[in-house]
């Protein structure tokens, strides 16, 4: 079933209320990319973001394209919608308990090449290094993400995968690009609040994503284009 108009504001608003999260993960490698690059700084924060979330839609891409193989695997044995419900679940336990599928033991940041490139590229002047830096640092292990990873999965489509952290992507930008601003006003209490937001919007993404998939086998009614 395809993603709603409703999925896609839920995933954009799961992005940008994973600010406080975006600002413990990425924010001092935006600090300190504005400080070392020789470039402007617009063109540093577009770079490195413009590279970050390519790479966000990349993952997503090929995550859509393994749910359509689950899709495909669960038609098979009379199962339908299987991607959904799976991806669902394990968004619903990243959420609950932390329990995550080992993709992080993949990411090409644990190659010692790379770590040397990353090296490599702090030294390098104009905006390429920046954007290479954010193409790799876009692979960085980050929760919210991984809970993206499943609900492009749950799509079972290369394009809608591709979407669902395209828009995740540019929910994240406003706390990469004020950065400096967000540090110092959000308190420790209003970030544990924003980022409650986060979670709980993301865990009614996995909520409906469970819910597609009872629909598409016939286990419960269909009730709105919407939501389910």
């Amino acid at each position: 079933m395809s993603a709603g108009l409703y999925d896609y504001w839920l995933i954009v608003l799961t992005g940008l209320f994973s600010a406080p999260h975006c600002i413990g993960m990425c924010g001092g490698i935006m600090s300190a990319m504005t400080f070392q690059s020789k470039a402007s700084l617009a063109q540093t924060i577009m770079a490195y973001n413009l590279g970050r979330i390519l790479t966000y839609i990349s993952v997503g891409a090929f995550m859509g394209f393994i749910g359509s193989f689950v899709n495909a695997a669960g038609t098979i044995v009379g199962l339908q919608g299987i991607a959904n419900i799976l991806g669902g679940v394990f968004i619903i336990l990243w959420i609950g308990k932390k329990v995550a599928l080992p993709l992080d033991k993949w990411s090409p940041l644990k190659l010692p090449v790379i770590q040397q490139l990353l090296q490599k590229l702090k030294t390098r002047p104009g905006v390429m290094p920046v954007f290479v830096s954010g193409l790799l640092l876009g692979f960085l292990p980050c929760g919210l993400t991984y809970t993206m990873h499943m609900k492009a999965a749950a799509s079972g489509s290369v394009w809608q995968g591709a979407l669902t952290l395209l828009l995740f992507g540019v929910g994240t930008l406003p706390a990469l690009i004020l950065i400096g601003v967000f540090s110092f006003v959000l308190t420790k209490a209003l970030r544990s609040r924003v980022m409650l937001i986060g979670n709980m919007l993301a865990l009614i993404i996995g909520i409906i994503s469970i819910l597609r998939g009872m629909v598409i086998n016939g286990w419960i009614p269909h009730v709105n284009p919407w939501l389910w």
